[in-house]
């Protein structure tokens, strides 16, 4: 009996591994694939952020939202059209993450 339960035990932990697995690859999307475009102009909500936060870096931004979660965006901005940055703005929950440099596989709009 004592072996038969340790198996048990055994396959339910091994059932929850692929459960867990696919959980954690779905959060690590390329940014492409979180972020797919196209490119819009960003709401007066996120410039609302932007401003609560004191951000002077976007004077021009252009923002995709994300596929995940949809009360995300990813914005690229300028100050003078030669040096852009990146910014991840959540309006709802007044949260800004940036400076960073450009997503890997997201280039800038072809207006710029």
């Amino acid at each position: 009996m004592r072996i038969k339960f340790s198996s048990w035990r055994l396959l339910t932990i091994f059932a929850f591994v692929p459960l867990t697995c696919s959980a954690d690859a779905r959060s690590k999307l390329w940014p492409a694939a979180q972020y797919p475009g196209p490119w819009l102009e960003i709401t007066e909500e996120v410039r609302e952020t932007l401003a609560l936060h004191k951000i002077s870096a976007c004077n021009e931004a252009v923002g995709r939202q994300s596929s995940i979660n949809s009360g995300e965006y990813l914005l690229y901005c300028t100050r003078d059209e030669r040096f852009w940055t990146s910014w991840l703005v959540q309006p709802a929950t007044h949260k800004v993450r940036g400076p960073g440099t450009l997503l890997e596989g997201i280039p800038l709009p072809h207006a710029y």
